[in-house]
């Protein structure tokens, strides 16, 4: 696991480095996994809930905000199930989206396990353009009434995992549908494809001592058929006493974030991440993420220790 986790720092050290957008992306990917990956579903080896809220740009009044309420669990003995929205909005458009997961586990070894996983659900774009004003061409029949779209999709993930780390490979949208389409028949009918997006994931943790562990992770999201430049985040995490976990990630090229995660008791644990943009809009606030999660049926003697992915 160490091994594999340090080829793909440098794999991914050559790379050209940039930011691809179109779903979300969270500072704190490595809290809310399940969104990303639905190979995911049941790794915590209890049923777990997870809320999560992000603000981007906190003092631009139409910049992005999101929420998404994921819940997962183990199912039978090689199974695990899930569900998960999230509600993304950005001045007068807003996504809502809403998938089930179902995951397959493989025994590897004494220690590891090897999860397929399939999503199935759908999104819903919306746009309130009569809500818009001052607009420099009223003319424009783009503008003339709301538009509001339902595109079914579906997506697959691979998730391997032990108490040590892991390493995570997803397409959590594979229908590329169009997002806008209007009721003009010419070449422009067809506007802003939903791009599908490629993310690997992969992280550690390592003992320092009875007291202090740390864990490094990374994550690449790619949208090749977009001509995107890749977004890469890398980040370093302390854990202290099997309670706190305090760390700092980079964005390359375009932002630095800090976050902490409390584990409040066995069952119960919360986090914030600030993230703080390095491009020309550094001006303004940075983006601010809370999130609670709750594990359900926590057996002590199944689980001697939190998990910090």
């Amino acid at each position: 696991m160490k091994k594999l986790f340090i080829s793909i720092i440098l794999l991914l050290s050559v790379c050209q480095f940039g930011n691809a957008q179109q779903d979300t992306h969270y500072t704190g990917y490595m809290f809310n996994s399940l969104v990303l990956n639905p190979a995911y579903a049941g790794s915590r080896e209890v049923g777990s809930a997870l809320a999560y809220y992000r603000h981007q740009w906190a003092d631009i009044s139409t910049a992005p905000r999101d929420f998404s309420f994921s819940i997962h669990s183990p199912f039978k003995t090689n199974s695990g199930i899930g569900f998960f929205a999230e509600s993304d909005w950005i001045g007068v458009h807003n996504r809502l989206s809403a998938f089930a997961s179902y995951s397959y586990r493989i025994k590897v070894g004494t220690s590891s396990q090897l999860s397929l996983g399939l999503q199935g659900g759908f999104l819903r774009y919306s746009s309130n353009f009569t809500e818009l004003e001052n607009l420099e061409d009223n003319g424009d029949f783009v503008f003339d009434t709301d538009q509001s779209r339902f595109l079914p999709n579906f997506g697959l993930g691979v998730f391997f995992y032990s108490n040590k780390g892991y390493i995570g490979l997803s397409v959590p949208h594979l229908l590329q549908s169009n997002i806008v389409e209007l009721s003009d028949s010419s070449s422009a009918s067809k506007l802003s494809p939903q791009e599908r997006h490629y993310f690997l994931t992969a992280g550690t943790v390592l003992t320092l001592d009875k007291h202090l562990k740390i864990r490094p992770s990374v994550m690449l999201k790619a949208a090749p058929l977009s001509h995107a430049p890749i977004s890469v985040d890398i980040s370093l995490a302390f854990i202290i006493k099997n309670k706190v976990l305090l760390g700092a990630a980079h964005r390359f090229t375009d932002s630095f974030s800090f976050f902490l995660e409390y584990q409040i008791n066995q069952q119960i644990r919360a986090g914030y991440a600030y993230d703080f943009p390095l491009r020309e809009i550094s001006d303004v606030v940075g983006s601010h993420e809370i999130f609670v999660g709750y594990e359900f049926g926590f057996e002590k003697e199944k689980i001697v220790t939190p998990r910090f992915f």
